[in-house]
């Protein structure tokens, strides 16, 4: 059985489906018996749900200070 040290360890390779059969059955049996590691898992996925969105933001974020930028730079 694992313990939480190992889901929090494996965290990635279970989201990204790098696990066998196996280790994903041990992994969701840990998760179904602890609180702690699937409030843990579901913070997980939340985090990396945030920062996929913040990543696609970020370039039209910046957009108009790189226009203002190249308006300056056009002016020298």
């Amino acid at each position: 059985m694992l313990k939480c040290k190992d889901i929090v360890k494996q965290a990635s390779d279970y989201r990204d489906r790098e696990m066998s059969f196996g280790q994903r059955l041990q992994y969701r049996m840990h998760l179904l018996i602890c609180h702690h590691c699937r409030t843990f898992s579901r913070q997980f996925d939340a985090s990396i749900a945030m920062l996929k969105r913040l990543r696609k933001r970020q370039p039209d974020a910046h957009k108009e200070q790189i226009e203002e930028i190249k308006r300056k730079l056009d002016r020298l």
